[in-house]
């Protein structure tokens, strides 16, 4: 749990190598991308570790991947709707059966 507010990749920086934190914004993500990468050190920075070692490539495609099937469905009417009554972006995503960890299998 954190007790304080992150700036985008900072959580990410404590896993990952600095040069793939470099070659990541080389690539032009955007924010949303940063918090999933974020995401993905805090609650699976083994797997975060794996996907690395495979190569950049391999962690950008992954990335680019989870980063299109979350804003596709947060910018479903599904998703416009379960916001209006109230519901988190990480509980419309759970929700709608995305996966928001980092698996290795995949």
């Amino acid at each position: 749990m954190l007790d304080k507010s992150t700036n985008p990749l900072d959580i990410a920086r404590t896993v990952l190598k600095p040069e793939t934190i470099s070659e990541i914004k080389m690539w032009g993500f955007s924010n949303s991308a940063y918090l999933i990468l974020d995401r993905w050190a805090l609650n699976c920075p083994d797997a975060l570790k794996e996907l690395e070692a495979k190569g950049e490539l391999a962690l950008i495609v992954r990335l680019d991947q989870q980063r299109n099937r979350e804003h596709r469905v947060l910018c479903s009417e599904t998703a416009r709707q379960a916001s209006l009554r109230g519901m988190s972006d990480w509980e419309i995503l759970e929700s709608c059966g995305v996966e928001l960890n980092l698996s290795t299998t995949a």
